[in-house]
């Protein structure tokens, strides 16, 4: 069990380090057991703390399932477009979000992914949220592609709906061979590979 958060921190310093705990937590119990099999009570208790504080601190299980989602590391992997890169720039950057990290934080890229493929199912409660994660993902990388055509940096007669849907084929299955298959597949490689593979085939010859 985790220890009880250190004495002497200010209540904003706890409340902060509560919720992070109970975030990688709910992040370890998703690649464990799946979200739908995970009580917010296993939640506490791996965290280290009660029953009774997860209740207070937020409510309800699906309220930590929203603040998994409003972590840092989700929000980083579909960022504002940055102005000053071109827009193939900004359309492969989601393959180097995604290597990013996975060097800062495997098991969390782990979960989210785990936390994708749960979410298949129509009833479950991950759906609403990862279709509203996978959609900002999407649009950036559409938008990338879209500034790239009027900046030059990608090819002229690029089909951006097929180059969209090519990007989340591509990071998706890698992550489906990775999750499934553990240290037996590189990730960190496969997604470089994607990244070069998709500048060669939209990239401008100009660029």
């Amino acid at each position: 069990m985790v220890p009880s958060p250190a004495r002497g921190l200010s209540q904003p310093q706890r409340v902060e380090l509560s919720s992070r705990r109970l975030v990688e937590a709910a992040a370890a119990l998703i690649v464990e057991k799946g979200w739908e099999a995970t009580t917010a009570a296993e939640i506490g208790r791996r965290a280290g703390y009660s029953r009774a504080m997860v209740h207070a601190r937020y409510g309800s299980k699906d309220a930590i399932l929203d603040a998994f989602f409003l972590h840092d590391y989700v929000r980083d992997l579909s960022p504002e477009p940055d102005p000053k890169a071109s827009g193939l720039a900004e359309a492969v950057g989601h393959f180097d979000r995604v290597r990013h990290l996975f060097a800062e934080d495997r098991e969390f890229l782990r979960a989210m992914f785990v936390a994708a493929f749960e979410a298949v199912k129509s009833t479950s409660p991950l759906r609403p949220r990862v279709q509203a994660w996978l959609t900002r993902g999407i649009d950036r990388v559409e938008t990338g592609l879209r500034r790239g055509l009027v900046d030059g940096s990608v090819r002229a007669d690029t089909d951006v709906d097929r180059a969209t849907a090519d990007v989340s084929a591509a990071i998706f299955g890698a992550a489906y061979l990775w999750t499934v298959s553990g240290q037996r597949y590189d990730l960190d490689r496969e997604l470089c590979y994607l990244r070069d593979r998709f500048i060669r085939d939209y990239g401008s010859p100009q660029r």
